[in-house]
């Protein structure tokens, strides 16, 4: 074999030690994008989501709410935050429809080995914008995967590809983004319509227009009392309705809450099948929402 004009025949000190250097940073980097963050659910009346996190230092729970677009923080853990920046608004899309919260930027969230600065967040004050939680919006977290492991009351974070679970039914579902919310598509007795995928709402309900169109029968003698994390509360008849699909699962007969709200309206479904979906109906997954490749893999 001839000997190649222009490279060196052998490797110098220095280079040998530069190419150590390039080899131990890209396993760093490799470690740490693989790095998992698993945290226990807190046991809760609704089986929300809820886990411990730090915010400028204070340990306190909060609700993982897909259902969310920006943080809510309690302004007992908020301090200079609250004078330093100039006082502004957001709106907060709930149950209760719109409400107005007082803005602000919290120096500091943590979770597990993550954490964030200067993230945007509502501020809940205790006489004014009563919040039993605070919420931190899921996709706040940019890992790869957000692994909700309801039955075992846990949530992973981790990169890569959702874990499979042996002797579980597995059913993956590719999802819409709109307006940073999760949508994936549903069947009611054949009518198709689009289901918000909600850890922040209780009970499962459907929109008028979706009751209407799959025939649903009023349950008069039932009624039921929803509430949000918004601590909103409407009384809302129910109708019984007949094969929801979602993916490969199905359920023959079931009775949802239909619920005419302004979430609906401002979301753009005020006419359209719609329906959410809560943790009521959720925490019999095991559900791994793949970020990167915008699927939501369901495991029964």
């Amino acid at each position: 074999m001839g000997e190649s004009a222009g490279l060196p025949t052998r490797l110098n000190w220095s280079s040998v030690a530069t190419l150590l250097l390039v080899l131990m940073f890209c396993a760093v980097s490799a470690a740490s994008a693989t790095e998992r963050t698993g945290l226990t659910l807190l046991p809760n009346e609704d089986n929300w989501p809820i886990i411990m996190i730090r915010i400028n230092g204070h340990s306190t729970s909060a609700l993982i709410d897909t259902g969310a677009t920006i943080a809510v923080v309690d302004d007992s853990l908020l301090g200079a935050e609250l004078s330093q920046h100039a006082p502004g608004e957001t709106k907060v899309l709930g149950l209760g429809g719109q409400r107005t919260f007082p803005l602000t930027r919290v120096e500091s969230i943590a979770v597990g080995a993550q954490s964030w600065s200067g993230i945007p967040a509502a501020v809940n004050t205790k006489d004014e914008f009563p919040i039993e939680q605070c919420v931190l919006p899921a996709s706040l977290f940019q890992s790869q995967i957000i692994d909700f492991d309801f039955p075992n009351g846990r949530v992973d974070f981790y990169e890569g590809y959702p874990k499979f679970a042996r002797g579980k039914t597995r059913s993956a579902i590719t999802y819409t983004l709109n307006g940073g919310l999760i949508y994936v598509p549903v069947r009611i007795n054949g009518v198709r319509g689009k289901a918000l995928v909600d850890t922040g709402a209780s009970v499962s309900f459907v929109n008028p227009s979706f009751a209407e169109r799959a025939r649903g029968v009023r349950r008069i003698e039932s009624e039921q009392e929803m509430h949000g994390a918004d601590l909103s509360r409407n009384r809302i008849e129910t109708y019984n309705l007949r094969d929801l699909r979602m993916g490969k699962f199905s359920v023959p007969r079931l009775g949802l809450p239909v619920l005419e709200s302004e979430l609906f309206q401002q979301m753009g479904f005020e006419n359209e099948p719609m329906m959410v979906i809560g943790v009521d109906f959720l925490e019999n997954f095991r559900v791994q929402i793949d970020q990167d490749r915008k699927r939501i893999v369901f495991l029964h």
